[in-house]
């Protein structure tokens, strides 16, 4: 009989690279050295993090079972099995111990809890069974995760014929109920929850992570365990598997307990731990995850559609190319290719439309030499990690992703966006222009310019006419232009749209880069779209649009005017009206309709004291308006007001009577449902902002309270920036605020802003997945500020105003 009653610290098992001040490293038996261990792992890692720490907590740990079955006394018909991660020997800091107590007695209670109870008083999250080998075996055949689990289990302490004899049990169920459909089933539900892989991924069960990677060591198990012979390990699998948990690890050091996903706020820190940054920390991530997709893609093509030329490509090419020349399908053209010449522009463009089984097929190319030497920067961008909290996927997958995005509206169900593709009539081009407008990501300097001048070289590599090869370039070099200018400039002043227009050049150049800025806004994470975003886009389009002639029906800014006005209020009011626009400011017509102005005259008619407040609703968001008399902390009052009540501003535009009456209207949303904000809401914020002005209310503290019950992690490295410039169409001077977000911001920012001596005709606010990008179209005592010296004195002075 082979016994076996707990073992030393395993042979050759590395130290660490240094220990804790006042924590000597010890592997000693007991479990509060296993906690020792633990907490000194949090503070210093063993090698890169990986293997090297799961080995030292799994031998660790060991030791403390196998002391704890050595001193149960009488025969030794049982074994203490350690199962999953734990049998795997991938134990990391805070994951679960998974033990089953394998036995042959009358009564095994006395020996589970002598192996379990002290597992459990030292909080380990121990996941536990009491079996005998046919007990054992009867759950294996009627679970699947049972079987897996069992398939990589090992005996810690006590009697290994015990699990020999499971051994010989399970290499039958293994026959009878092959794993592969339940494999291949999970993988395909990995796929549909994420199809695409995250850089905020779940290491441990998500798309590309090490759930992934235990199906090849489940398969490799099995087939020993039924002798089809050893299965030699995918390339890369190795060092993906390493990689990953070694961020786990790193992960859980953190956070100090079982957390698997990469967020934003811990990326730093993590990158820290492994002794990184977190740019090189998300890129072994990034590089780990996709390397996994790809083996798992190649070992299970039927992940792929069978019948369709793109699977066909991965069929043929198997694990990777290993000959330069062979013949691929090309997808979608039902003609075959060299796998060493290049695909011409349509059988590329038919790869980019392939979806999942184009972007294998692209990797297939890749590997063989011939898509990179056509595009070298591909290895510069490929599992490049995007650590903005708003950005959901490193650099390759958002490009793919936004070429799906561009499909979808090609052929999907809104006809407004198909109408546009239509017309412009030149789906490669659109494909192409998806495809490659962050190319220049990584290159130095302005990624825009930098990608248009690869996209035109590429292009001509291809093959693609002089035409499209124009647009795309064009198309890469102002991807930006419409959103930045949606979000940060005065889009109602005709001199922005001029300015949009010289630089678009032409309706076509303009069509596509319309549907590249919703495909790609979209592709890049849930807080990049918006039916606010989508309304000033779209507004930004229309208006350029009809400056070429194009025959859509859109109010031109600065389309209101006195006539129209007094037209549709009647003569009985023309005095009170003419008053009322004499007194605003020069450009408050061309923001604001006709109707609005009326609506605003017969709000100051309401006015009874400090201040009036209404509101009206709208498809994109509700339009809230602010009357009140000139007061000192007036409009920080009002924001105070909004943001204690959860009522999130995405515009302010900002504006005062010759008389002294402020006339602020704002764009708002419920700043938790993103939807309207609930009428009882605002009758709070009336009252809040009443009594702020009569001094009885301390907006800050009930904003401060608010912000503490929705309490978020501010993500890290979100930084303040204050960026101060001119925009070149309206000469008002511009400032641009980005720090992270949280309930509260605006009242801050414009604090800051109004104790640099600052007037603010428009803001913008922009909130990207914890980070804001606020803009501000500002004055000082009504004039611009153009000079350079004052702007970077701007910069330094609003910036030290602005809490972290």
């Amino acid at each position: 009989m082979k016994t076996s009653c707990g073992f030393a610290r395993e042979r050759g098992a590395p130290t660490p690279s240094s220990a804790p001040s006042n924590e000597p490293f010890d592997t000693r038996p007991g479990i509060e050295t296993f906690g020792h261990l633990r907490q000194s792992l949090r503070g210093t890692r063993i090698g890169d993090g990986g293997p090297e720490v799961c080995r030292a907590l799994t031998s660790s740990l060991d030791s403390v079972i196998g002391e704890l079955a050595s001193q149960i006394e009488g025969p030794a018909d049982f074994a203490v099995v350690a199962l999953g991660g734990y049998g795997r020997k991938e134990l990391s800091l805070f994951s679960d111990v998974d033990v089953m107590v394998l036995h042959d007695v009358p009564d095994p209670s006395e020996i589970a809890a002598s192996i379990f109870r002290p597992l459990w008083d030292a909080n380990l999250r121990l996941g536990h069974s009491v079996r005998t080998v046919g007990e054992a075996a009867d759950a294996a055949r009627e679970r699947y995760d049972t079987q897996t689990s069992l398939l990589t289990s090992r005996v810690i302490a006590g009697n290994e014929d015990l699990l020999d004899q499971l051994r010989k049990r399970l290499a039958s169920v293994a026959r009878a109920r092959p794993l592969k459909p339940f494999l291949l089933s999970e993988e395909r539900e990995r796929r549909a929850d994420n199809p695409y892989l995250l850089m905020a991924a779940d290491i441990k069960t998500g798309r590309g992570g090490l759930r992934s990677l235990q199906v090849f060591e489940w398969e490799r198990r099995r087939s020993e365990l039924v002798g089809a012979g050893p299965v030699d390990p995918s390339e890369g699998e190795g060092a993906a598997r390493d990689a990953l948990l070694a961020i786990r690890n790193g992960l859980h050091s953190i956070t100090g307990r079982s957390y698997d996903t990469f967020s934003p706020e811990l990326r730093e820190a993590v990158g820290r731990w492994l002794g990184r940054d977190s740019f090189d920390a998300g890129a072994i991530l990034a590089g780990a995850l996709q390397t996994t997709d790809r083996i798992v893609t190649e070992h299970w093509p039927e992940l792929l559609e069978p019948h369709d030329p793109v699977a066909k490509l991965g069929l043929r090419l198997g694990k990777k190319l290993r000959k330069r020349v062979r013949r691929v399908e090309a997808p979608g053209s039902g003609q075959s290719l060299r796998a060493d010449a290049k695909p011409t522009p349509d059988e590329f463009v038919a790869i980019l439309r392939s979806g999942e089984r184009g972007r294998h097929a692209m990797s297939q190319l890749a590997d063989s030499g011939v898509f990179t030497d056509m595009l070298p920067e591909w290895t510069i961008v490929s599992a490049a990690p995007q650590l903005a909290p708003f950005h959901e996927h490193a650099v390759d997958v958002h490009l793919w992703r936004t070429v799906d995005e561009m499909i979808s509206l090609i052929e999907g169900d809104d006809s407004y966006f198909r109408d546009i593709a239509a017309e412009f009539g030149n789906e490669g081009a659109l494909l192409l222009a998806a495809f490659l407008h962050d190319i220049g990501k990584g290159q130095g300097g302005d990624h825009a310019n930098a990608g248009a001048a690869i996209a035109r070289v590429f292009c001509d590599r291809l093959g693609v006419s002089d035409a499209t090869t124009d647009v795309v370039e064009s198309a890469v070099r102002h991807h930006l232009l419409l959103a930045e200018t949606a979000t940060r400039r005065d889009i109602d002043d005709p001199a922005v749209i001029s300015e949009v227009v010289a630089t678009v050049g032409d309706l076509r150049n303009l069509q596509v880069l319309y549907l590249l800025t919703v495909a790609d806004s979209k592709a890049t994470g849930a807080t990049m779209w918006s039916d606010w975003k989508a309304t000033l886009v779209r507004t930004v389009f229309l208006r350029c649009a009809a400056r070429f002639g194009a025959d859509r029906l859109v109010e031109e800014p600065g389309g209101t005017t006195r006539e129209a006005i007094l037209a549709a209020s009647g003569n009985d009011r023309r005095d009170q009206v003419e008053s009322h626009i004499d007194l605003m400011p020069p450009d408050y017509l061309r923001s604001t309709t006709a109707d609005e102005v009326i609506w605003h005259i017969d709000l100051i008619d309401q006015l009874k004291g400090n201040a009036h407040v209404a509101v009206r609703s709208g498809e994109a968001a509700d339009t809230a308006v602010v009357i009140g008399r000139k007061l000192p902390g007036f409009r920080g009052a009002a924001a105070g007001s909004l943001a204690a009540n959860g009522i999130d501003v995405l515009e302010a535009r900002m504006l005062g009577r010759g008389d002294g009456l402020i006339v602020d209207s704002f764009r708002v949303r419920d700043d938790r449902t993103g939807g309207p904000v609930p009428p009882v809401r605002w009758d709070r914020v009336r009252q809040d902002l009443e009594a702020a002005l009569a001094g009885d209310l301390d907006t800050a503290s009930k904003v401060a309270t608010r912000a503490a019950a929705y309490a978020t992690e501010a993500p890290a490295g979100v930084s303040v920036r204050v960026n101060a410039g001119v925009d070149p169409a309206s000469q008002d001077t511009v400032i641009t605020i980005h720090c992270s977000d949280r309930i509260g911001r605006l009242a801050e920012i414009l604090g800051a802003l109004y104790k640099s001596g600052l007037e603010i005709r428009l803001a913008k606010l922009d909130s990207r997945g914890g980070e804001v990008v606020d803009t501000f179209l500002v004055r000082k005592e009504g004039t611009p500020i153009h000079d350079s010296v004052v702007l970077r004195g701007l910069e330094e002075e609003i910036a030290q105003w602005i809490e972290p």
